[in-house]
């Protein structure tokens, strides 16, 4: 229509008469009603709105138009709009072109309407009222349109009321449903459609650009009003026309010069806009319409600032300067802050456009108002404010690169903005700005960084301006920490987690120094804010322990902010949080919830309640010790701080009342139990902390007066059931709490609450409890907590009473109870009897209990009669047992009890079988074990996992039992039953280690282990079972640990029982050995950091530097308990010799598996492995025998010549030099070794290495003669090697030569001959005066190994398990101190003591933190200069440490390698300088390393230590050669290649570039392949030195690959040619 319309209309209307226009018009009018098919209707219109067009300009009256209008031009929208409707999906486009066609004719009538004709019931007019009341209805009505009151709105901006009182608010008044079916061609988007065309008609249409047009102002300014109302409409759609269409061209039209508008009118319509963008930005963070409000401001940016004229005057005006609003400002930051890109991208292009308008218009500004705080210009300072912004976009740019080597410089350039920030008195949450953006960061190193600095902050302005931020610290800080990985270290030391510890100081930071003079109520604010935080929004325990270590730390000057809202807090934080659910996490939260309590607490604005409460909390699950510090610090909170009178009397006191309300108060009986014992609980716990004195002994004064109307109360016989039953749960509760906190309690409990064994008053208890539920007709409850704590407060008055008639008429009263009711058996079925059958068993187990523990001997039956009925009990299905609870957890409880029942029994009727064997006059008959053993395992395979371990833990007991046959057969069927069983819920986290240890205590019992037939092969059953506990224990080790105690306690005695176990188990005691994770793993990590802050000091000091300095982990428990075996074994006795042969056979066959010599790292798995297995070898190497001497040496010998890792090889060395020493026979064989001069450096350096103390220890008790042919023979075989060219060689030959000839001087065998001997003379003068001997001989001195080592001296616990460590630098955890040894059997051992104490002022063992100086240390102290004389390769030989020399010669990690594995790298260099994102260098590195790439450039050498690049090279880069070539020196080391013959390659697109899947191209062999930038590609100026460029074809839509990616193609491709090549050749 735009291009044939127009033409065709002027054509009409100079031709054609109104007659045939008007037939014309009523024939096509026909056509296109009658047409059913879309294309036909569009092209039928695109001739006939031109012809009504003319038409309605050949008319020119304004009513007839008026007529003809409604007569065709809305029948047409009314009838397209329908059709639209009914055909939706069938030509929709075509169908939306036709009805635009008329929507944009039907504006231009309204349009031409409005500005020419002045008439009643104007056309434009009526139409406009009617859209507009259609926009009002659907407002009204529509949810989508609702928000922020639209109507409201438009009543209190307009302009001229006049409109909308007269037009719009009486017809929305009286619209009805059917004219909204009749104007359905006016839906909402038809709406605002029309009134954006109208518009653009009336601003740019030239057809009345001369003509006197009406003003139409308030018109304009009606539709306005209602568009900005609907400007929060939730319709995406419908808003982006308001926004992109109708708005701005509102404003065009207004700003329009022709239209003449006043700039205060203009003015009027900004604020309108701007007050609706406030309005949208005060609704709630989670409405996504405030994202909105960024695109708003932007859109509108030139409306707002735009300079306009006005008649004229040419002075420019600003309409809205949004400078000066702080709420513009605010909604800048809250979009830079955004999660949300599109908000981000907005709001930092609305922000440069102020900075860019304010600078080039700096006349402009408003001097009668104030800047704000947010922005401020001045002419005098514009070059500091421009440079100021730069690098304030430069750093918000920066903070999300995802390398660090981008982040981590410009981190000190945060100091000036700052800085720049306080000068220019612009507000400093544009400096915390920058924070929020680095915490949107993605990638964890990048936000660690930025964390580390901000905790780095200690200046108290730096400090003030983060503490007043309370937004940017709990909504950006502490989220951005709710992360464990954070916290996660590579190590485990005294404190996991240096950044944990940087995160506390700086909140304690915060704290202290956060909050000047007078502002001490912001800082009880930020407290208030923060514990609440911490409990109800941080996820991770990690940073709330960390958080609340800070609040723990505070000083008493911190005004107490806490008050009863915080300290509820606290109690959900302790109590519910549910991320606390290991035990040493909860125990420390507690520890740090004292401390902060006693610090912070307001005690003036808390109740007794509240501290009743809290304190109960804090000690819940972690009972103080009335010796313990946390017991120290409540007790002077609440004499100090909580009692007015500054006693603890008061407190005493006001805790009285609160029992006597207790006892006395609580009336209802519809209390539940578990609630009852809540409330008592309070009342207890608190009670610990009253009842002591200042040293925390008790004070039975207070306990007297304390519990006096609870004593009271409970003797007194007329106290109804409602009140003895809280009684009780106040007693129960007395007697758990005070026996947890008071040593040695439980005796005198019952004298405490006034129940003396020599009265009745116990008797009253006990037969009231059995009143409720012992007596069949009168059994008043069936609630669990009732029964739980009938059962509890008599089985605690039951074992605490003394032996005496009492006590024993009691137990047989109950004795013939519980039998009494097991056997009743009631005519029909009685609920309450079925299920209280579970508590009669428990209860017989009880009495059975008290019964053993009394040693009573005769007084309860233990023959069959009694098991068989508790076995064949069975408990029958009823209605009232399922109102409570599952028939599957009735039926579970029931068993449990069953069997812990019989448990009970088995373990009294051992206790009378063991009199019997003493009193040879007792005589009693005993049950049948086997047959409770058969129920027992039958019970087994279909029990579930709640009674699964008592019924595990009843076999116990069962096969300890003497007199009956435990056949390997029917042990093996009870394993296989409870392995099958465990294997059923071996993810059940809770369930699964208890019914481990059940099964580990049953079976590693010293009566089975002497059985041998349960043991001694391999299908043995408990030989199966210990491995299965092994392999489990991989992942769990204190199943191990578990396993290994009992072990320990049988082996240990050294019986022949023993000793025969021991050889039955050697495979498995080789493996206990060296047992203990091999790698650390995160999650124990955390949780060593947590039992580290438990720790004692005492303990932390005594275990640091150790293995033991681990807390959570008493793996390395295992390894010292079977390592102290082996040093206690006896060289004298046949099986213990026999013992250590068979396990150095194991461990020489385990040392020498090649697979263990692959790896050369230390701290590794094999590292470890090793390290271990030569440590408990050492301990028994001189039980080796002599018909096994030669295999021994031999592979000994064999370790020596493979192993490189000089940390394991000491161990190695020092045990041939003990072989040696005891059979000095074989020194033949060790000189023929040293003879050979084809050995590899390595083996030739530890062959010398045992030479160095040969001389010294070898023992004159095998003759003189044997000592003196030793040294007239070592001399001669050390010379050779003191003439080598290899530099590690000559020097430890000179330190074996050197050592050797002092030990020959001192003990005599320096003779006459070898005084006169000229070559010794020689030597020796040689070795005096040289000044490279000197210097050999100073490093030789300065190393404890290779000067003054000695194997017989060092030969004790602490050397080998930690001091020979520590001289070679392994790893902490990997250390075990004597002390370890110690506390398990603290008995000395002879042969191997504990430590050699004369050895200390040798060797660091007295203080393991000092270390041994390297050699770089005492070069760079001495400042001794390199010999100029020698090679480079020579000069660093000599910088290292001699240990770390045996490693050189033999590895260098991406040279030597390489030549070992006879690995030929390709010839092609791949340069990757110009990358800057660390996940494409790491990808790049491993696809180099794996395609075999002779060399990878890249910019720096530093990305190989960054976590970001490690994690996705995967070890490849230790592998991988690398050179470093920044971005500025490519092209000269591109020249350089070219130099040396290599073709260069790039890969490019360019006009030159060749495919490479071109069959005629191929790599050349010598190839340097350069990488260019991420998304800009190889600069011109190296393009110009290339000798080919090379492009991927591609043949999808998008036309790039990413740079790691395209290498890697290129690469592959390469790899493949030259593999043909090679292939080809062959």
């Amino acid at each position: 229509m735009d291009f044939t319309s127009i033409p065709f209309q002027t054509f009409l209307i100079d031709t054609a008469n109104d007659e045939q226009l008007l037939d014309y018009l009523t024939q096509l009018d026909q056509q296109y009603r009658n047409a059913t098919d879309a294309r036909a209707r569009l092209d039928t219109l695109q001739i006939l709105l031109p012809i009504f067009k003319a038409h309605l300009v050949r008319l020119n009256d304004p009513k007839k138009e008026k007529t003809s209008i409604e007569q065709f031009l809305l029948v047409w929208l009314k009838l397209a709009t329908l059709r639209l409707e009914q055909h939706q999906y069938r030509d929709e486009s075509v169908r939306q072109e036709s009805i635009n066609l008329l929507r944009k004719l039907f504006a231009y009538v309204m349009a031409h309407h409005m500005l020419l004709y002045e008439y009643s019931d104007n056309f434009g007019e009526k139409m406009i009222i009617q859209i507009v009341t259609q926009l009002v209805t659907l407002m009204d009505s529509e949810p989508d349109l609702v928000d922020l009151k639209p109507l409201e709105f438009i009543e209190s901006n307009l302009s001229d009321r006049g409109l909308w009182d007269k037009h719009i608010s009486l017809q929305h008044e009286q619209h009805d449903q059917s004219s909204t079916v009749e104007d359905n061609w006016l839906d909402l988007s038809s709406s605002i459609e029309i009134l954006q065309l109208f518009v653009r008609n009336v601003n740019e249409n030239q057809d009345w650009k001369d003509i006197n047009r009406r003003d139409i102002y308030s018109w304009m300014d009606l539709v306005f009003t209602v568009a900005i109302s609907m400007v929060p409409c939730t319709d995406v759609p419908t808003r982006t026309k308001l926004n992109h269409d109708l708005l701005p061209n509102l404003f065009r039209w207004q700003q329009n010069a022709l239209q003449q508008v006043e700039i205060k009118k203009q003015v009027n319509w900004c604020e309108m806009l701007w007050d609706r963008t406030l309005q949208m930005f005060a609704l709630p963070a989670i409405n996504l319409l405030r994202l909105e409000i960024y695109g708003l401001i932007a859109r509108f940016f030139e409306f707002y600032f735009g300079i306009k004229s006005e008649g004229k005057n040419e002075s420019n005006v600003i309409l809205k300067d949004l400078r000066f609003d702080e709420d513009f400002f605010r909604i800048l930051q809250s979009g830079l802050k955004s999660n949300d890109s599109s908000a981000r991208k907005y709001s930092s292009y609305i922000l440069k456009r102020i900075i860019d308008f304010t600078d080039k218009h700096q006349h402009q500004q408003n001097h009668d108002v104030e800047w704000t705080p947010y922005f401020r210009w001045n002419l005098e300072h514009a070059s500091r404010y421009l440079t100021f912004w730069d690098d304030w976009f430069l750093l918000y740019d920066i903070m999300h690169e995802n390398v660090i080597h981008l982040v981590d410089p410009v981190l000190p350039r945060f100091e000036l903005i700052l800085t720049e920030t306080d000068s220019l008195q612009l507000d400093p949450s544009w400096w915390i700005l920058l924070f929020y953006r680095g915490f949107q960061n993605d990638t964890p190193s990048v936000k660690k960084c930025l964390l580390e600095h901000i905790f780095n902050q200690h200046q108290h302005s730096v400090l003030n301006k983060l503490a007043v931020q309370s937004g940017f610290m709990f909504d950006a800080l502490l989220t951005a920490v709710d992360n464990t990985s954070l916290f996660q270290a590579p190590t485990i030391g005294s404190m996991v987690s240096p950044f944990g510890e940087h995160f506390k100081s700086f909140m304690t930071c915060v704290i202290h120094d956060g909050f000047v003079e007078g502002q001490e109520e912001q800082r009880s604010v930020f407290l208030k804010q923060l514990i609440h935080h911490l409990s109800r929004v941080v996820n991770s325990p990690v940073p709330i322990l960390y958080a609340m270590e800070a609040l723990a730390d505070v000083d008493e000057s911190v005004n107490n902010g806490w008050g009863p809202e915080e300290l509820k807090s606290l109690r959900v934080l302790v109590d519910r949080h549910r991320n606390f659910n290991i035990s040493t996490t909860k125990q420390f939260l507690r520890k740090l919830g004292i401390s902060a309590v006693v610090k912070l607490s307001n005690t003036a604005a808390l109740s007794f309640s509240d501290i009743a409460k809290t304190v109960s909390s804090l000690v819940n699950e972690y009972p103080v010790k009335v010796n313990s510090r946390e017991f120290k610090l409540i007790r002077y909170w609440l004499e100090n701080k909580v009692s007015k009178e500054q006693s603890i009397s008061g407190v005493l006191n006001g805790l009285k009342e609160r029992i006597k309300t207790y006892v006395y108060d609580l009336q209802s009986d519809t209390i539940p139990e578990a609630i009852l014992r809540n409330q008592a609980n309070v009342l207890v716990r608190t009670s610990v902390f009253v009842v002591t004195d200042k040293h925390g002994q008790l004070d039975m004064n207070q306990v007297s007066e304390l519990l006096s109307t609870f004593t009271t109360q409970l003797k007194d016989t007329s106290s109804d059931n409602t009140m003895f039953s809280r009684l009780l749960t106040f007693l129960d509760a007395l007697w758990e709490n005070w026996s947890e906190s008071f040593e040695e309690i439980n005796s005198n409990i019952l004298r405490f609450v006034g129940l003396a064994e020599n009265n009745d008053d116990i008797s009253y208890v006990l037969e009231r409890m059995n009143s409720n539920y012992l007596i069949p007709s009168e059994v008043s409850t069936t609630d669990d907590d009732v029964l739980e704590l009938y059962l509890s407060l008599t089985k605690r008055i039951l074992l605490t009473l003394n032996s005496g008639d009492k006590k024993q008429q009691l137990i047989q009263d109950y004795y013939k109870k519980c039998l009494e009711l097991m056997r009743y058996r009631p005519t029909m079925t009685d609920a309450t009897h079925e299920m209280l059958k579970a508590t009669y068993l428990r209860l017989l187990g009880t009495v059975y209990e008290a019964a053993r523990q009394s040693k009573y001997v005769g007084l309860l039956a233990c023959d069959s009669t009694v098991t068989d009925l508790v076995v064949r009990l069975q408990m029958k299905r009823t209605q009232e047992a399922l109102r409570n609870k599952t028939w599957g957890d009735s039926v579970s409880t029931f068993i449990s009890n069953k069997f812990n029942c019989i448990e009970s029994i088995i373990r009294y009727a051992a206790m009378v079988k063991t009199k019997m064997d003493q009193d040879a006059s007792l005589s009693y008959t005993f049950f049948d074990p086997s047959l409770i053993y058969e129920e027992a395992v039958e019970q087994l395979e279909c029990s579930s996992e709640l009674s699964g371990e008592a019924i595990i833990r009843s076999l116990g007991p069962l096969l300890a039992f003497p007199c009956w046959n435990k056949t390997a057969e029917l042990v093996d069927l009870g394993v296989d039953r409870a392995l099958g069983f465990m294997q059923e819920y071996a993810q059940q986290s809770k369930t699964f280690p208890l019914l481990f240890k059940a099964f580990i205590d049953v079976l590693f019992q010293p009566e089975l282990l002497s059985i041998r037939e349960l043991n001694y092969s391999a299908d043995a059953p408990l030989k199966r079972a210990l491995q299965k506990i092994l392999d489990v224990s991989d992942i769990k080790p204190f199943f191990a640990a578990q396993a290994a105690n009992l072990l320990h306690a049988y082996w240990s005695t050294f019986t022949k029982e023993a000793n025969q176990s021991m050889l039955d188990y050697v495979q498995e005691f080789r493996k206990l050995l060296v047992f203990g994770p091999l790698r650390d793993r995160d999650d124990q990590k955390i949780e060593a950091a947590l039992a580290t802050k438990l720790a004692s000091p005492e303990e932390i000091r005594e275990a640091k530097g150790t293995v033991e300095a681990v807390f959570s982990q008493n793996d390395y428990l295992v390894r010292v308990k079977m390592n102290d075996i082996l040093l206690r074994l006896d060289v004298n006795n046949e099986d213990h010799v026999k013992l250590a042969n068979l396990l150095l056979d194991d461990f020489l066959d385990v040392l020498n598996n090649s697979d263990l010599f692959e790896n050369t790292f230390m701290a590794t798995a094999e590292h470890r492995l090793k390290i271990r297995t030569c440590c408990s070898m050492l301990l028994i190497i001189d039980f080796a025998t002599e018909e096994k001497l030669n295999d021994y040496m031999e592979i000994i010998f064999d370790m020596m010549r493979k192993e490189t890792v000089p940390s394991v090889r000491c161990y190695i060395e020092w045990s041939m030099v003990r072989l040696l020493r005891r059979f000095p026979d074989r020194l033949e064989l060790f000189y023929s070794k040293l003879d050979n001069p084809s050995h590899k450096p390595n083996y030739v350096i530890s062959l010398l290495t045992v030479a160095f103390t040969l001389g010294e220890v070898l023992s004159s008790e095998h003759g003189e003669e044997v000592v003196k042919n030793y040294f007239d023979t070592i001399f001669v075989r050390l010379v050779p090697w003191l003439i080598t060219n290899h530099f590690v060689i000559r020097l430890f030959a000179f330190c074996a030569w050197r050592r050797n000839w002092a030990a020959c001087v001192k003990r005599g065998y320096y003779s006459e001959e070898k005084q006169k001997d000229p070559y010794i003379t020689s030597i020796l003068k040689f070795m005096e005066t040289y000044s490279d001997c000197k210097k050999f001989f100073d490093k030789i001195d300065a190393h404890f190994y290779m000067s003054r080592f000695d194997p017989l001296e060092d030969f004790n616990v602490e050397f080998i398990f930690r001091q020979m460590m520590s001289e070679f630098d392994v790893i902490s955890n990997e250390k075990i101190a004597s002390k370890a040894f110690v506390r398990v059997n603290p008995k000395a051992v002879p042969r191997c003591p504990f430590e050699n104490a004369a050895r200390k002022e040798v060797y660091t063992c007295a203080d393991p933190t000092e270390k041994i100086g390297s050699l770089e240390q005492r070069e760079e102290e001495t400042g001794t200069p390199s010999n100029e004389a020698i090679s480079s390769e020579d000069v660093y030989q000599k910088k290292i440490m001699p240990w770390e020399m045996m490693l050189e010669t033999d590895m260098d990690m991406t040279k030597s390698l390489v030549k070992k594995n006879s690995r030929r790298r390709h010839d092609l260099i791949v340069v990757a300088s110009l990358i800057d994102r660390l996940p494409n260098l790491a990808g790049l590195c491993r696809t180099c390393e794996i395609f075999n790439a002779s060399q990878m450039v890249v910019p720096t050498m530093s990305i190989k230590q960054d976590p970001g690049f490690t994690s996705i090279s995967v070890a490849s880069e230790k592998w991988m050669p690398m050179v470093e070539v920044g971005p500025n020196d490519v092209a000269a080391f591109l020249a350089a290649k070219k130099d040396e013959g290599y073709t260069l390659c790039g890969l490019e697109q360019t006009t030159t570039s060749v495919r490479l899947d071109d069959q005629q191209f191929e790599f050349p062999e010598k190839c340097v392949l350069l990488l260019g930038k991420e998304r800009e590609g190889v600069p011109a100026d190296l393009l110009q030195m290339l000798d080919v460029t090379i492009e991927i074809p591609q043949y999808g839509i998008t036309r790039s690959l990413n740079v790691h990616v395209s290498g890697a193609i290129c690469i592959y491709e390469y790899t493949k040619q030259m593999s043909w090549k090679q292939q080809q050749q062959q």
